[in-house]
């Protein structure tokens, strides 16, 4: 196979230069959006607020929007916050905004890596970085604050670099932090390892080592989804629940209706009509991002199983399209199996025409899901290119900067949902539309929550306890007069 080789200085250059506009894009935003106040209380403040508490060695209790105690890992089991949770007196609000964008280079790397060890050509493991970094899923996962199956995901191509090297050791330690950042992520972990059976199928070492993990993975999933969580009060798998009251019933209701499986994994499931074709766009810009060549690894399709049955499956429609972090899994292992058949053309013409179309394709797609998409985008989050992105219509930032800082580090504080990721690193903080008996130190609110209502009952009903301290007839901070 003849290779496309580049000089050191300009494979260097080439490289930074792909990973410095992926680093300035994240950038501009994710930790713009977070200065504009376009970051909300779930989910970025829900999880800041967890971490200023395991960073003070206590498991958050959901105060900020439930009226009775729950541990957030009830939520979602996600042990990244705990881990990350020191990083908070360097970085303060933006901590994980940073940490995800930090999380997607370094996936990015792992791809390029990974893919220099299939192919000679210095061309391909850039092109592969280069797809998955300006890919829709990236993107739009980076513009909705925090997740942390965001960082699961990445680790991804790191396993696999890892068990290409035989480096076994450090390959589990990859797997172990994929499995951690989210509940689900177990049951991907146990679809990889079964791909990647057939690709190491005459090295007995690594099947041996993929078995493993098979099984780790599934034990994982059974002490967290089934004994773990349940005792933790999680909610369940409301979601899924028309399938079934269990994941066993959902599993027999799968496969004894395939008909019917197949058909909820393209229609609209009782939605309104607006929702129509929601689920067919995904497929598409999936397709055109790299899916189109999965489809000649059949291997890795099968690790795309139990997210697309976990994306279109459920009930909720905001799970169906190209937004949020609902695509951000599917990435690493469609690029990866797209690189993996193109490095394998025998010709560096097919391999570099192959690559550079799927490059624009990827951008193209990209620039449609933050244009004119079908799903729900918030746009404002996403259009770096629009001067629209980099203003706040609701309010006047810099007062609301001025604001917060006369509020004491101490104090008890109830805020709507754009302040209170940057209130989240004190002892109690209640997002403001979620509460109904309002007895916080302070209250940050803009003009129109004053007649803000949750269940037919006024949020702010005892108004006549608090003074107002600051304003700018928009923004309002209001404080406890009395005890």
């Amino acid at each position: 196979m003849k290779s496309l080789t580049l000089s050191k200085r300009h494979k260097n250059i080439t490289l930074a230069a792909v990973f410095t506009t992926a680093g300035v894009l994240y950038c501009l935003i994710s930790l713009v959006n977070h200065y504009l106040f376009k970051t909300y209380a779930l989910d970025l403040g829900l999880y800041t607020h967890a971490m200023y508490d395991y960073a003070h060695f206590r498991i958050d209790d959901c105060s900020m929007f439930l009226p009775q105690p729950q541990s957030i890992l009830s939520a979602h089991f996600d042990l990244y916050l705990l881990l990350l949770s020191p990083l908070m007196y360097l970085f303060g609000s933006y901590t994980l905004l940073i940490v995800q964008i930090a999380a997607v280079l370094f996936g990015g790397w792992g791809i390029y890596k990974l893919i220099g060890l299939y192919s000679d050509d210095d061309w391909m493991p850039v092109f592969a970085a280069a797809v998955f970094f300006f890919s829709f899923g990236i993107i739009h996962a980076l513009s909705y604050d925090y997740h942390s199956n965001v960082v699961s995901a990445m680790m991804i191509p790191w396993m696999l670099y890892s068990l290409k090297k035989g480096r076994f050791g450090l390959s589990a330690l990859f797997a172990v932090l994929i499995v951690i950042g989210k509940e689900n992520m177990s049951l991907l972990l146990f679809f990889i390892a079964l791909g990647l059976m057939w690709d190491y199928r005459k090295d007995r070492k690594s099947l041996w080592f993929l078995a493993g993990c098979a099984l780790f993975a599934v034990v994982y999933f059974v002490i967290v989804n089934m004994l773990i969580l349940p005792r933790l009060g999680a909610q369940g798998i409301i979601r899924y629940d028309y399938l079934g009251s269990n994941y066993l019933e959902i599993a027999k209701t799968l496969i004894t209706n395939p008909k019917e499986t197949l058909r909820i994994l393209f229609a609209n499931t009782n939605m309104p009509s607006r929702y129509d074709g929601v689920k067919t766009e995904f497929y598409l810009c999936a397709l055109l991002t790299g899916m189109v060549l999965t489809l000649l690894k059949p291997n890795f399709l099968l690790m795309l199983v139990p997210l697309i049955a976990q994306k279109m499956l459920s009930i909720d429609p905001t799970f169906w399209g190209i937004s949020f972090q609902y695509s951000v899994e599917f990435m690493p292992i469609i690029v990866i199996a797209s690189f993996l058949v193109i490095v394998k053309l025998k010709k560096k013409v097919w391999r570099m025409t192959l690559a550079s179309c799927l490059l624009l394709s990827t951008v193209l797609t990209t620039f449609y899901t933050i244009g004119i998409p079908k799903s729900q985008v918030w746009l404002d989050q996403l259009c770096v290119y629009q001067g629209r992105h980099y203003e706040q219509k609701d309010f006047d930032v810099h007062f609301a900067y001025e604001v917060i800082k006369q509020i004491p580090d101490e104090a008890s504080v109830c805020a709507i949902t754009q302040f209170v990721p940057h209130l989240a690193l004190r002892d109690e903080i209640r997002n403001f539309s979620d509460t109904r008996d309002v007895k916080t130190d302070y209250v940050l609110i803009t003009a129109p929550y004053f007649e803000y209502e949750r269940r037919g009952v006024l949020v702010l009903k005892n108004r006549d306890e608090y003074e107002t301290v600051a304003t700018d007839g928009t923004i309002y901070l209001l404080q406890r007069i009395v005890p």
